[in-house]
Parts: C-alpha cells; sequence; structure tokens
C-alpha cells in the first residue's frame, strides 16, 4: 500500500468539486458508470443508497455550492484507491456544514474512475 499520488488525489478533488458544483457531466466523465454499478451513499439516512445515475440526478435537484479546505488524502494499492476528505461546504443562504467523504477509484482501460462514494455530514458526537 502506498500514498496515493498527486493524480488520484487531484482526480478525487476534481469529483467533490463537480458534485457539489452540480456539474453532473464532469462527475459522469470522472465515474465508472456501469448500469446499476457503483452505489453512492449520499448521507447517512436511510434512504441514501444510489446508483450513479440516481447520485447525479438527485444533485441536479439542489443549487451548487462551494466545498472550502478540500484536500483529499489516501492510498493505492494495485488498481484500487480510497481518498478521504473533510471539507466544509458553503451553502447559499445557509452556514456551513462539515463534510466527510471517501471516493474509490478503480484502474480502467480509460484510466482511473470513481467507482464508489461515500458522504455524511458532521454530525456532533454523543457523550
Amino acid at each position: 500500500m502506498e500514498k496515493a499520488p498527486a493524480e488520484l488525489v487531484d482526480l478525487a478533488r476534481a469529483w467533490i468539486a463537480a458534485g457539489h458544483a452540480r456539474d453532473v457531466d464532469l462527475m459522469e466523465r470522472l465515474s465508472a458508470t456501469p448500469e446499476g454499478g457503483a452505489v453512492f451513499c449520499v448521507a447517512s439516512s436511510p434512504d441514501s443508497n444510489l446508483t450513479l445515475r440516481g447520485l447525479l440526478d438527485h444533485l441536479k435537484e439542489y443549487p451548487p455550492c462551494e466545498p472550502v479546505g478540500s484536500n483529499p488524502s489516501g492510498f493505492v494499492e494495485g488498481d484500487v484507491a480510497w481518498l478521504f476528505d473533510n471539507p466544509k461546504i458553503l451553502i447559499p443562504g445557509e452556514e456551513g456544514a462539515s463534510i466527510r467523504i471517501t471516493v474509490v477509484l478503480r484502474r480502467t482501460i480509460d484510466g482511473w474512475r470513481v467507482v464508489h462514494g461515500h458522504l455524511s455530514e458532521g454530525v456532533a458526537h454523543l457523550e
């Protein structure tokens, strides 16, 4: 296992930023897109497991927002990489929210592509 190189960090950062900018075309180009394939857990709610198409359709329903302090890091082994990021999201008309996001990538014949993403909204831990 090795630290993820800059190429994968940049790809993860671009995919995360595209999601928040609602640039679904870029997200789709950076993702592996088999029908019924990758599942993206959008939030902590029970009904948030979506295919890539479901995620892209979901994102179109919301206004763009901006991730601040995005600095993905992670690891790669063979043809699989996983990166984590913890940016703050600036939502127009609301307070910022801290999120935790994990992006899993796989090397394909077309290059590295996102195959799974998981986003959790920051929630205070109960003692």
